[in-house]
């Protein structure tokens, strides 16, 4: 768990503290959606580095469905890369939509968990036409874990990384949540 921690803190320091961020032009950012509205690298590089909630806020992420999941737990109890204690296939069904995302997939306990919260876009880069790559962060509340959590209510709050690659409208989602799991997942681009 430490490990993980550790890895989400030196990656957001690494975006915060880039010199390209310095620059004293600002990027105006439109409540309007698209599917290319996420900054750019050019964009990111010319938001002035003394006001980052704009850029660490983002932009809401793309309308998706969400389908599948892998897990792999890091302290080495999952059924992959472990003694097999935890589950490591969530079966996911969720959707991504206005830039709030709500979902629900089996947990590491074999239970049933719901999630709902933002969907968040910080980055995004097009390879070419067909071929696009983003980065951002969900939060919010997580119902479904009992005791393994904190709770208040059984309501636990969670986080997590994403960095997502797309292929036309099909994309594979890779997260980090700070408690030591990665995750995988498929999703369907339903923004037009």
């Amino acid at each position: 768990m430490t490990k993980s921690l550790f890895l989400v803190f030196f990656t957001i320091c690494l975006l915060i503290s880039n010199p390209a961020y310095s620059e004293k032009k600002t990027f105006n950012y439109s409540t309007q959606h698209s599917t290319d509205d996420a900054p750019t690298h050019d964009e990111i590089t010319k938001t002035s580095g003394s006001n980052y909630w704009p850029m660490v806020w983002g932009k809401k992420a793309r309308d998706a469905m969400l389908l599948g999941m892998w897990n792999i737990h890091l302290d080495g109890t999952g059924e992959y890369f472990g003694d097999g204690r935890n589950n490591d296939q969530g079966e996911l069904i969720g959707i991504q939509y206005y830039g709030l995302t709500a979902g629900t997939f089996i947990n590491s306990q074999d239970d049933r968990a719901w999630y709902f919260g933002p969907a968040r876009e910080v980055y995004s880069h097009k390879f070419d036409h067909d071929l696009r790559f983003d980065a951002g962060y969900k939060f919010g509340l997580l119902y479904g874990y009992g005791d393994d959590l904190i709770n208040v209510g059984g309501m636990s709050v969670f986080a997590i990384a994403t960095f997502g690659i797309t292929w036309k409208r099909l994309g594979f989602d890779l997260g980090i949540l700070p408690v030591g799991i990665l995750t995988g997942n498929f999703r369907f681009d339903i923004d037009f």
